[in-house]
């Protein structure tokens, strides 16, 4: 899965479902499946900031200062997913991601 992983996200940004289904399968708590969703993604994101930059050319100065604009709609997304992921339950959980993981790969194969 991390093969996987690793090759569909820097083609495509499409690591989320083999990564979800891996974590899934290994039946993480929600909090340990959140936590290392986000340090895995943070450190793939990490390697392919030269890229960005060098390469794909997606990094620039009109982009970074549209991040940094829309940097307090992703404080309140933090702040309001940290909420909502409280009141889920384990179980609960599993099924919205296998749900959401399902939508993605559909939206991915028809669009």
């Amino acid at each position: 899965m991390g093969i996987f992983a690793g090759f569909t996200t820097m083609v495509g940004n499409l690591a989320g479902a083999f990564s979800n289904i891996y974590f899934l399968a290994m039946r993480l708590p929600k909090n340990a499946f959140i936590g290392t969703a986000a340090w895995l993604f943070f450190i793939i994101n990490i390697f392919k900031v030269p890229f960005h930059i060098w390469s794909w050319q997606t990094i620039n100065k009109v982009s970074f200062f549209k991040s940094l604009e829309l940097m307090p709609f992703e404080i309140f997304g933090l702040i309001s997913g940290v909420f909502i992921v409280k009141k889920i339950d384990e179980n609960s959980y599993r099924k919205l991601i296998l749900l959401f993981t399902a939508l993605g790969g559909a939206m991915i194969l028809f669009n």
